[in-house]
C-alpha cells in the first residue's frame, strides 16, 4: 500500500514538473519568436539604411552632377535649383531571399546650391563651387508587423567646383612644334602640380611627376623612358577646350587699353599696390616712355591691351593682365613675400594673385634683366603668376636658330625660369634649345597650390569641346544622421 502511494506521489510530481517545463518551453519559444522578430526588423532596418544612402548618392550623380556637366559655365545658377526625382515615382527594391520583406525607394529633395561664402574673405570672386544634395528614402514593412510601414531617409552630399585653367600646373593643346618636333619631358624635369595635354605627351629618360598626369590620347610617346609617377597616369580623358579669345578678361577689363592699331607698345609696371600703364612707339626707343594712367588699388581687377604689352614688377593685390598680341616679360614679376627663388613659405600670404593671359604668345625678353649673354649680370627671371598663351606658346626670345636676324654667344645659357604659378599654352614652346651648345633657360617650376581653390581674377574656365564645364569633386559624404519614422535611430 505504501509502495502504491509512493508511485502515485512521484507520478504527480512528474506531471507537475512536466507542466512547468512545458510552460518554460512555451515562454522561451515566445521570447525567441519576439527576439527573432526584433532581429528581423533590425536587419531589415540596416538593409534599408544602406539602400537609402546609395539612393541618395544615385540622385547626386544622376541629377546633380549631370546638371553641372551639361551646363555651360555662363549658364550655371547663381542660387539654389531644385531637381526632380527619378521619374517622380518610387521604385520597388528587391524583397529579401524569403520574400518576407519588401522595400520601396527613390531619391527625393535633390537640389543644387551655389556656395556663396567660401571662408576666404573674397567678396569680389564669383564662386563656382556648388553643393549637391539628394535624400534617399526607403519604405519597408515586416511580415511580423505588415500593417506598420517604416521609412528610412539618408541624405548624400557632394561639393564640386568648376575647374579653371589655373587648376593645371601644366596644360597644353599640342605637344609638338609647328615643325612637328616633339618637345620631351626628360630627366631634369620635375612637376609638382596637375599635368594634362590634349596631345600625346613625350617622355624621355626619367622625368618625375608628383601631381596627376592625364592625356586625351591613349598612350605616351616614349624614348628610353623610365618616368616616375606619384599617381597612375590617366588616358583618353576629355579634351580641354582652348578658346581663341579671353572673353571674361575683355569684358571685365578696366581699363581696356588701345594701342591705336599697333602704333604703341604698352608697358605695365606693377609697384606699390598699383599698375602703372605707360607706352612708347612700337619698334622705337623704350626710353621714350610716356605715362598713360595708373590703376589701383588692385582688389579684383583686370586690364586688357588690344595689342602687344610688356609686363614687370612686384604685385600687391589681385590682378589679371590680358592682351590681344604678344606679352613680353621684361623682368621679374613677383609677389612681395617671394624670395630670390620666387617662392614663399606655405603658411605665408604672398601678398598677391596674378594672371597673365595672351591671345598670342608669352615671351621672355632677351635682355640683361633676364640673364642675357650667359647671365653676365647674374640674373634669371622670377614669375609668380598663372600664365595662359591661347594663340601659341610660352617661350623665349632669340633662340639662335635664325642666322639672318640674330646670333648670340656660344653657349647662350641665361639662367633659370623660376616659376611659381601655372602655365597653359596652346602649343608647347621651347624654353631651352641645343643651339650654340645650349641656348635659353633651365626650368624651376613649382605650382601655386592656392590656384586649386581660387584662380586669378576673371581667369579662363575649363570646358570640354561641347562647351560644358569640367568639375572637380571637392568632398563627398552624408549630410544628416540616419532616422526612421518608426522611432528607431541608428
Amino acid at each position: 500500500m505504501k509502495l502504491k502511494n509512493k508511485i502515485r506521489s512521484e507520478e504527480g510530481n512528474i506531471l507537475i514538473m512536466s507542466v512547468v517545463i512545458m510552460g518554460l518551453l512555451v515562454a522561451t519559444g515566445m521570447g525567441y519568436m519576439q527576439w527573432a522578430a526584433d532581429e528581423g526588423r533590425d536587419s531589415a532596418f540596416e538593409e534599408a539604411t544602406v539602400q537609402a544612402y546609395f539612393l541618395g548618392q544615385l540622385g547626386v550623380i544622376e541629377k546633380g552632377l549631370r546638371f553641372l556637366r551639361n551646363s555651360e559655365p555662363s549658364d550655371l545658377p547663381q542660387g539654389t535649383v531644385l531637381l526632380p526625382p527619378r521619374n517622380n515615382v518610387k521604385r520597388k527594391i528587391r524583397p529579401n531571399k524569403k520574400g518576407q520583406i519588401e522595400y520601396y525607394g527613390n531619391y527625393v529633395d535633390t537640389k543644387l546650391e551655389r556656395v556663396t561664402n567660401l571662408g576666404d574673405g573674397s567678396v569680389f570672386q564669383r564662386s563656382d563651387t556648388y553643393d549637391v544634395s539628394s535624400t534617399g528614402e526607403v519604405t519597408f514593412n515586416s511580415h511580423m508587423n505588415s500593417d506598420k510601414e517604416i521609412v528610412v531617409r539618408r541624405t548624400a552630399m557632394m561639393r564640386a567646383r568648376l575647374r579653371s585653367f589655373a587648376n593645371y600646373m601644366y596644360l597644353t593643346d599640342n605637344e609638338t612644334t609647328i615643325f612637328n618636333e616633339i618637345i620631351w619631358f626628360w630627366s631634369p624635369d620635375t612637376l609638382y602640380g596637375r599635368t594634362h595635354s590634349n596631345d600625346f605627351i613625350g617622355i624621355k629618360l626619367s622625368p618625375q611627376f608628383y601631381g596627376p598626369v592625364s592625356s586625351s590620347q591613349g598612350e605616351f610617346r616614349e624614348l628610353n623612358a623610365n618616368p616616375w609617377f606619384a599617381y597612375d597616369p590617366l588616358f583618353n580623358v576629355p579634351k580641354v577646350y582652348f578658346p581663341t579669345e579671353a572673353t571674361a578678361i575683355r569684358s571685365n577689363a578696366n581699363p581696356f587699353v588701345s594701342t591705336e592699331n599697333g602704333l604703341w607698345m604698352i608697358r605695365i609696371e606693377l609697384a606699390d599696390g598699383v599698375a602703372n600703364i605707360m607706352r612708347y612707339p612700337h619698334g622705337g626707343d623704350p626710353d621714350d616712355l610716356e605715362h598713360v594712367t595708373s590703376v589701383g588699388p588692385l582688389t579684383w581687377n583686370a586690364i586688357f591691351v588690344d595689342g602687344d604689352v610688356e609686363v614687370y614688377g612686384e604685385l600687391a593685390g589681385n590682378l589679371t593682365i590680358g592682351c590681344a598680341g604678344d606679352m613680353w616679360l621684361i623682368d621679374n614679376i613677383k609677389y612681395p613675400n617671394a624670395n630670390f627663388r620666387g617662392i614663399w613659405l606655405d603658411d605665408q600670404d604672398p601678398g598677391g594673385m596674378l594672371g597673365l593671359v595672351s591671345e598670342k604668345n608669352i615671351i621672355v625678353r632677351d635682355n640683361w634683366a633676364n640673364g642675357k649673354r650667359n647671365s653676365q649680370a647674374g640674373n634669371s627671371i622670377i614669375i609668380n603668376a598663372g600664365m595662359v598663351a591661347l594663340g601659341e606658346s610660352f617661350t623665349f626670345q632669340h633662340q639662335n636658330d635664325d642666322w639672318e636676324l640674330y646670333q648670340g654667344p656660344e653657349p647662350d645659357e641665361r639662367g633659370y625660369i623660376r616659376l611659381k604659378g601655372a602655365v597653359t599654352q596652346m602649343r608647347r614652346g621651347y624654353v631651352h634649345r641645343s643651339n650654340h651648345t645650349g641656348t635659353g633657360y633651365g626650368k624651376s617650376y613649382n605650382y601655386d597650390f592656392r590656384f586649386d581653390e581660387r584662380p586669378p581674377p576673371f581667369y579662363l574656365e575649363a570646358m570640354d569641346e561641347n562647351g560644358h564645364g569640367l568639375f572637380d569633386i571637392i568632398s563627398w559624404g552624408e549630410k544628416d544622421a540616419v532616422k526612421g519614422s518608426s522611432g528607431i535611430n541608428r
